[in-house]
């Protein structure tokens, strides 16, 4: 079917750079542009690099090659994926190491935002009974989060992990997803909600309403940018946070635009947090780099 085909031409041609030449980057262009290919239908090719071991390319050869499944088996699919995906620049080399691998794990997702979404529901839960309030704005802070214009801030964020997905640096993308639940941490630590809820002061109370909103539409945003890598533990955040298909008024909740701020509407009542990331104590089998 040409309908079919035009629709889904050119694709996107994977390759790696050690066969790029002459095979994928100079015959198969000329044998398309033979064919009657314009040079705006030739497919463009995206090239990635080495996954090295200890410094030396994987080679079955030399029997440092690492079995994707096991891996899989071991740590879950999902967390295998992070690292994969977090650990290379698209087009560069990278090494594999599977210390490396629990390392980013408990780094990133166990330590940074599994205790972000742990402790921010378990605080809405105690000082507001789940229930969230957008109208306060949030006071200045020293985080990416500043002050009244924390909406712009995020926003400004996930433009730039839209500019890091259209060009295939994934590693870009979730690099921002993070930054975004450290800069929460932090907001954490220097508002201190705690000291806030023992506050009755009216200022004091619009603050700890403000911080509880800016955490759990942060953990919104930062599932959806999770969502290409991770989809299983997006969908836990977002039903953590209560955010319904309905809600989204979306057939699915995961999009990019809606990634912006403001999506958890005033009142919007929070679940119960389940830990999505428990760390990894195990020993890695495979040679560090």
């Amino acid at each position: 079917d040409l309908t079919e085909f035009r629709k889904w031409w050119p694709p996107l041609h994977v390759i790696g750079k050690d066969i790029m030449i002459p095979a994928h980057g100079v015959y198969w262009p000329i044998m398309l542009k033979a064919l009657g290919f314009s040079d705006a239908e030739i497919p463009p090719l995206l090239v990635h690099g080495w996954w090295n071991i200890s410094g030396a390319k994987m080679s079955k050869s030399e029997g440092n090659v690492i079995d994707p499944d096991q891996l899989a088996d071991k740590y879950g699919p999902e967390t295998l994926r992070y690292y994969l995906m977090s650990d290379i620049a698209t087009g560069k080399d990278s090494d594999f190491s599977e210390e490396r691998l629990i390392q980013r794990y408990n780094t990133d997702l166990a330590n940074s935002l599994g205790n972000l979404l742990n402790r921010s529901l378990n605080m809405a839960a105690k000082y507001r009974e789940s229930a969230l309030r957008s109208s306060a704005p949030l006071k200045k802070s020293d985080t990416v989060l500043s002050g009244n214009g924390v909406g712009k801030s995020v926003e400004k964020l996930v433009e730039d992990a839209s500019f890091y997905f259209e060009r295939f640096q994934i590693d870009g993308a979730l690099a921002g997803a993070l930054t975004l639940a450290t800069s929460c941490n932090l907001l954490v630590e220097q508002s201190a909600p705690w000291k806030l809820a023992k506050d009755s002061g009216d200022e004091a109370q619009a603050q700890l309403d403000a911080v509880l909103y800016t955490l759990a539409e942060s953990l919104r945003i930062i599932a959806i940018l999770l969502y290409p890598v991770m989809p299983k533990a997006a969908h836990g955040i977002f039903d953590q946070l209560g955010w319904k298909l309905a809600e989204s008024g979306r057939s699915q909740r995961f999009h990019l635009d809606d990634a912006k701020w403001g999506g958890l509407p005033d009142g919007h009542l929070l679940g119960k947090p389940t830990p999505l990331f428990p760390r990894i104590e195990s020993t890695p089998a495979t040679p560090a780099s």
